[in-house]
């Protein structure tokens, strides 16, 4: 899905670029770049809304801490905008050694509200979550696109 803004298409396209590969490269100072002060998150792990870009911080520091190597994909990335604001949507694949040997790698869903800040385009909020399996209550983590 694009939209009829094409520059800032392709700079919010450009900081998914930029989050990507910080979290490859374990880099939380750029990954700080990404994220507005204000940020609300509901991320994957608890509680279940998360305020303000430290706590999304924390979280990044805890994924860096719980693996050895670590790769992130973002597939399927739609993007749109509308003035100052823009939306975006994914399936995001996580995968890597955890420190304790063993590998992990599972899907999840992303959504993220970008807005535009001083001329940047920063994630005001974002969601993060995977599948669940009503009867078991549990999330399902071997699904894939």
């Amino acid at each position: 899905m694009t939209t009829s803004h094409p520059p800032d298409e392709q700079d919010i396209r450009q900081r998914v670029d930029v989050l990507v590969e910080a979290v490859r490269n374990r880099d939380l100072d750029t990954i700080k770049t990404v994220f507005a002060p204000e940020l609300v998150s509901y991320d994957i792990q608890p509680p279940l809304q998360h305020l303000g870009a430290e706590a999304k911080w924390r979280n990044w520091t805890d994924v860096f801490a719980t693996y050895q190597t670590i790769g992130y994909q973002v597939h399927d990335l739609s993007v749109l905008v509308d003035g100052d604001l823009a939306v975006v949507h994914s399936l995001n694949q996580i995968d890597g050694t955890l420190g304790n040997g063993a590998r992990n790698q599972y899907w999840l869903r992303w959504t993220a509200c970008f807005r535009r800040q001083d001329g940047d385009w920063l994630i005001a909020h974002d969601h993060v979550s995977v599948p669940t399996e009503f009867p078991s209550g549990r999330s399902v983590l071997d699904l894939e696109p």
